[in-house]
């Protein structure tokens, strides 16, 4: 069973949104929509210490609502912290308001968040990650005989899970090639994917896709090939950019965000763009700006200036494209200020 992210309303009159993340990528995900000055309710414990000597401490569950002040996605613990100020909570004898507090949101449990508005952006980035999180699990295994690395990749990032080294050592290579190809195989059984993509230069990807098909437990996911010129973040860059991944995921994120990288850059030259806060801003108000893309980077870090720019984008009805953090091209747009804009005409 696919897990899914569940959203269970999106209330524009009220700024209401309750959602249930189910995956690690559905806490990433709220992270970016979550700011400071939201209103969270949740649950938490607090120690109450021993009012006799010889007593327990005990651990007690309290509801609190927060207004949020910090968030952020604990990727090896996978939980998203909140921390903030109670406004309100039960019991209300071991509330304090106005105290500090922080929240563990986990996966699979209900998440109520109350904002002073919701953007576009913020619906459509949660309306995609539902769709993503119902997607099946795509493993790239980028390697050539020296070194593999096996990372997930869906449709808004890159999460690597294990670097394999072949240990090459002249006349003994042979004789460790299976060991390599074998450790290989122990992680890809161990990280059950559902889709495979094996990727590299050379003839190793088709030596260990055959040695892969001959080895593959029942049930595993028969494997695809494509080739690169690189391994490492090249190859990763190289298989985003030049639409590789298409063969095996046509609706991926990354894939349309290494695209619409590619267009920005080959317009500039003709004129047909704007980087930089100020002048995508003036573009945006006179209605120029077809699509305006934003590095996400740049959007938690500047966020409400950032969303000023979003906002005008929103009004004249443009298309907004938020690069991820975890796609290696965001750098291009991050250092251009982290904005920029494809014109629907060239400006005088």
């Amino acid at each position: 069973m696919v897990l899914k992210m569940k959203i269970l309303k999106i209330d524009k009159k009220y700024n209401e949104i309750i959602v249930i993340p189910e995956t690690s990528e559905d806490l990433w995900h709220l992270e970016k929509i979550i700011e400071s000055g939201d209103i969270i309710s949740g649950k938490t414990d607090r120690k109450i210490k021993a009012e006799r000597e010889g007593e327990k401490t005990q651990r007690i569950t309290i509801f609190v609502d927060l207004e949020i002040k910090e968030v952020h996605f604990q990727e090896y613990s996978e939980n998203l912290r909140v921390n903030g100020i109670i406004i309100k909570g039960k019991p209300e004898e071991l509330i304090q308001i106005k105290s500090h507090q922080s929240i563990d949101i986990e996966k699979g449990e209900k998440v109520i968040i109350k904002k002073k508005a919701i953007k576009e952006w913020q619906i459509d980035r949660l309306k995609k990650a539902e769709k993503e999180s119902a997607t099946t699990k795509l493993l790239i295994i980028l390697l050539d005989d020296e070194e593999a690395e096996l990372a997930f990749v869906n449709q808004f990032s890159i999460t690597k899970k294990a670097k394999i080294k072949s240990k090459k050592s002249g006349k003994r290579f042979a004789e460790e090639k299976s060991d390599y190809f074998e450790k290989i195989m122990e992680k890809i059984i161990q990280l059950e994917p559902k889709k495979i993509l094996i990727v590299g230069p050379g003839f190793t990807k088709e030596n260990f896709k055959k040695f892969y098909e001959e080895k593959k437990p029942k049930g595993a996911p028969t494997a695809f090939i494509e080739t690169t010129n690189e391994i490492g973040e090249t190859g990763f860059k190289e298989l985003i950019t030049q639409g590789k991944l298409k063969t095996l995921e046509k609706e991926l994120q990354l894939s349309k965000e290494g695209e619409i990288i590619e267009e920005f850059l080959s317009l500039i030259s003709k004129g047909k763009t704007e980087y930089g806060k100020e002048k995508v801003t003036q573009a945006l108000e006179i209605g120029a700006v077809e699509k305006l893309i934003i590095s996400e980077t740049t959007l938690m870090q500047e966020r409400k200036e950032i969303e000023k720019i979003m906002n005008i984008a929103e009004m004249t009805k443009c298309e907004i494209i938020v690069i991820s953090s975890k796609n290696p091209q965001e750098k291009i747009i991050q250092n251009l200020s982290g904005v920029g804009a494809i014109l629907r005409y060239k400006l005088e």
